[in-house]
């Protein structure tokens, strides 16, 4: 069952005797029952709507539902000073398992999990630190190699050999995609010149849309959105501007099919895999498990945008990078906040 609960200007309202908890929790964060009850938490309303971050965790969500049998509560549209009190009052009403979707939230994370040991308290994002409590774990992308393979494939896309990055802040997983793309790019096209912008926020299409179009105007020719509901703007200047389109997270290729080139899947369905296997093992670890390049997946390259001959040299790059032939440097680009 998905459960939707909406945020307001204030605290979710949930009657803690009348919810149905499946079973009795042990001692520990050890949770092998037959029905989990979980809940997981969203700073944007309609996660399900806008394809890309949220979208993939919603579709995760639905993964534990359907695949798990666990009994989801969805709380979302939570701002950031009511991320804690959310998280606190499922730790009080006895859900096994409490999500949350973003590295803002870690704040929320560090201080109500030491609060509940009887739940676990899961970070599905970014993050370079745990809480100081045994009954945490984190699944976080390793954002580097996700952005060498957007690299790889924007810079043999381009024709301008210029690249453009839109992203909502400068989020630490964001300057960790900004780096690997630019070492992705000079890995097969040295000459070609990736630039980056911020819309401000994760929320605005209109300015999305405009510091989108101020780097077409200046010659990029393909586009990495990476701005939450903002990416909208994004795919919309690239429609606009004509300039090829790569899909953060999910696969964004109904979304604009002349428009997109490809979109790279963080394969966020793995982590929801690996949570509900761990927490179905009756123990969860402490530890942050981190899914590498072989956990992305490049989708299929629009052959309306580019000859059979250029995909093939992307699929190969793409295909020597996955493998370990082709090695790409670690090297960090900083972004100014």
């Amino acid at each position: 069952m998905l459960n939707l609960l909406k945020k307001s200007g204030h605290p979710f309202m949930m009657a803690a005797a009348g919810l149905a908890v499946a079973g009795a929790l042990m001692a520990g964060p050890a949770v092998a029952q037959d029905k989990i009850k979980a809940a997981v938490i969203f700073g944007v309303n309609n996660p399900g709507a806008v394809n890309g971050w949220d979208r993939g965790h919603f579709h995760g969500a639905q993964k534990l539902i359907k695949e798990y049998g666990w009994d989801v509560d969805i709380a979302e549209g939570v701002p950031f000073p009511q991320m804690e009190r959310t998280a606190e009052r499922y730790g009080e009403a006895g859900y096994q398992v409490v999500i949350f979707t973003s590295s803002g939230q870690i704040r929320a994370w560090n201080a109500v999990a030491p609060k509940y040991p009887k739940t676990v308290f899961a970070m599905l994002s970014t993050t370079d630190s745990l809480p100081k409590s045994n009954n945490v774990v984190a699944y976080a992308p390793d954002f580097f190699s996700y952005g060498v393979l957007n690299g790889l494939v924007a810079g043999q896309a381009t024709d301008s050999k210029k690249i453009g990055f839109v992203a909502g802040l400068a989020v630490k997983a964001v300057e960790d995609m900004w780096s690997g793309i630019v070492e992705g790019a000079k890995a097969v096209a040295p000459d070609v010149e990736p630039s980056y912008a911020f819309s401000g926020n994760w929320t605005d299409v209109p300015r999305a849309r405009e510091v989108t179009d101020l780097q077409i105007r200046r010659g990029a020719d393909v586009i990495i959105g990476n701005a939450g509901d903002g990416t909208l703007g994004i795919l919309d200047a690239a429609k606009t501007g004509k300039a090829k389109f790569i899909g953060y997270a999910t696969d964004w290729s109904a979304d604009e099919p002349g428009t997109v080139l490809s979109s790279v899947l963080l394969g966020m369905d793995q982590w929801y895999d690996a949570l509900a296997k761990e927490v179905a093992s009756g123990k969860v670890e402490p530890k942050i498990n981190i899914f590498g390049v072989n956990s992305f997946k490049v989708m299929p390259l629009n052959t309306k945008l580019l000859s059979a001959d250029r995909i093939a040299k992307i699929d190969d790059s793409v295909r020597r990078y996955q493998s370990g032939e082709l090695k790409v440097p670690v090297v960090r680009h900083e972004v100014k906040k």
